[in-house]
């Protein structure tokens, strides 16, 4: 497996799918009994990415845990209370395991294609904050937290400009940043992570939510 990136505190690893579906499956004795593999046998590039997220899974714990997959589909893992959430980009994929009530991850490949999109999830004060000689990037880290922020709250009818909310932060190739949700009563505000490496960026949950909404900007 070319593993790009792995971390244990929280559990979470990034790599690269170069990998056939038959090299994956020799690595996976028991997955195709698992339904969620049998409902995308035959879509091939559906399989590569459930079985892509099994092997990292196995990668992380270091056995074979079966991922099932809620109505919202939501990934879980069928005999851990473990809190689990995937990202799949273009060739990528990465995997984060926690214990705490929600797990949120996102991956995405580095382009200019955020730039066409920024008006569907980017308000005018966040767009204040983005800088310029780094711009795409930038774009794709606030596109990243939002897209784990809507992980972590695990809730309906989102809106990615009125609902989820980026804190101003300076760009860097590696740090943290203030989230903060809108959605639910309890308004919560996330500590995100992020890396931004040569063929991806990636932002995931760090610690737990902040319950209050006196600390939102």
């Amino acid at each position: 497996m070319p593993l790009l990136y792995k971390q244990t505190h929280p559990l979470l690893a990034v790599w690269k799918m170069d990998e056939t579906n038959d090299e994956l499956s020799a690595l996976l004795p028991a997955a195709f009994s698992y339904p969620a593999i049998q409902q995308v046998a035959h879509a091939e590039v559906r399989l590569k990415e459930r079985l892509t997220a099994l092997a990292l899974v196995r990668e992380l714990l270091g056995r074979e845990v079966e991922i099932r997959h809620r109505e919202s589909g939501a990934p879980y893992l069928a005999d851990s209370d473990w809190r689990l959430s995937i990202s799949h980009t273009k060739g990528y994929a990465a995997v984060i395991i926690g214990t705490g009530a929600a797990a949120g991850i996102d991956i995405e490949y580095r382009s200019d294609r955020v730039k066409r999109i920024r008006s569907r999830f980017m308000t005018a004060d966040e767009e204040q904050g983005i800088d310029p000689a780094h711009e795409a990037d930038h774009l794709l880290l606030h596109w990243c937290a939002k897209e784990t922020l809507f992980k972590l709250i695990e809730e309906e009818e989102v809106d990615f400009q009125e609902h989820l909310h980026v804190c101003p932060f300076a760009f860097q190739e590696e740090g943290t940043f203030w989230a903060w949700e809108s959605r639910t009563a309890g308004q919560k505000r996330f500590r995100l992570a992020y890396r931004v490496a040569p063929e991806y960026v990636l932002v995931y949950q760090t610690l737990t939510p902040v319950m209050s909404t006196s600390l939102r900007p």
